[in-house]
């Protein structure tokens, strides 16, 4: 076998339900082919074409790309993106398919993919690069091109350790912030009651049981960060693996010697915050339906630094399980 032929067996494919309908074609033809499907799909609509809003790289394994696809693709019937889709290999050169919205690129080797995607991106749109994984050699280049960064990994730790070099060049964010949005509202109509503000400094402990340990230390970095806690708060995290919400977190208690709030999951649809012992102050609030599509379409709305995030993140960084 030539090392021509043994190269073009080791060259990876895409994934059949990554771009379904896509054109596969090398990497070098992308462009050309883009602007062949953008110009025959404005012939046939005969319509106004659809308004791009931002330029959506999205890095992960193929496995996580097509989920992403698919949420990107649902955010399309109200306003387009366009998408890049990318997972890392070895290849200077890989593979591409190629839609009218879309491009996948498979198997590019990290020390490349700055490059293509400055490329590829439309300049006159904002970048958003949504971090599904992938080595941190390739994050630190696209958060030069980076207008917003969504981190969206299993296992942030390591993304997280280097936060405080993204915080000035991009506005970062996490997709864990996005999915405890409605928790923290609920925290903050609790502290509309003026007896919740009143004895808050009482509280001496938190506790959280959590599906997602990551998501359950952000949300105690940002009580923390906010509540301008010391050391005498005791944070308690308990990680539960037995139920299966949309949520990541199950229900959170803070307690102390004066005042006992507590925040639970009532419903896939509600979640309950209620101070303990005092009638008329249970507050209820809309889960939202958590979808990928609608979370990330959120976060495309977004264009400016959240301080609030950063504060958690780095209290969240000190924060056990």
């Amino acid at each position: 076998m030539s090392a021509a032929t043994a190269r073009a067996k080791a060259r990876p494919r895409i994934a059949a339900d990554l771009l379904p309908g896509g054109q596969d074609v090398p990497f070098a033809e992308i462009e050309v082919t883009l602007a062949r499907l953008v110009r025959d799909g404005r012939r046939r609509k005969r319509g106004p074409a659809r308004a791009l809003t931002a330029t959506v790289i999205v890095v992960g394994k193929p496995e996580r790309l097509v989920a992403a696809a698919d949420a990107l693709e649902q955010l399309g019937e109200s306003g387009g993106v366009r998408a890049i889709l990318i997972s890392e290999g070895e290849h200077t050169s890989p593979v591409a398919r190629v839609t009218e919205h879309a491009i996948a690129i498979s198997g590019l080797s990290p020390r490349y993919l700055n490059n293509a995607v400055a490329a590829l991106r439309l300049s006159s749109l904002p970048a958003v690069v949504w971090w599904r994984g992938g080595s941190i050699e390739a994050l630190d280049g696209l958060a030069n091109l980076a207008d917003r960064l969504v981190l969206d990994t299993p296992d942030p730790d390591t993304v997280w350790a280097r936060a405080d070099t993204l915080f000035e060049r991009t506005a970062l964010t996490d997709l864990r912030w996005t999915c405890l949005t409605r928790w923290r509202a609920a925290v903050a109509h609790l502290f509309d009651l003026s007896q919740v503000r009143r004895d808050a400094a009482s509280i001496r402990r938190l506790t959280i049981e959590a599906r997602d340990p990551f998501a359950a230390r952000l949300f105690a970095g940002w009580l923390h960060s906010r509540l301008r806690w010391t050391a005498s708060v005791k944070i308690d995290i308990r990680v539960v693996t037995t139920r299966a919400d949309v949520t990541p977190l199950v229900s959170v208690q803070l307690s102390g010697g004066a005042i006992t709030m507590s925040l639970d999951v009532r419903s896939r649809a509600c979640l309950a915050a209620t101070v303990d012992g005092s009638e008329g102050t249970s507050r209820i609030v809309p889960l939202g339906d958590g979808t990928l599509a609608s979370l990330i379409g959120e976060e495309l709305a977004v264009r400016i630094r959240d301080i609030a995030f950063e504060e958690a993140l780095v209290a969240a960084r000190e924060i056990p399980v």
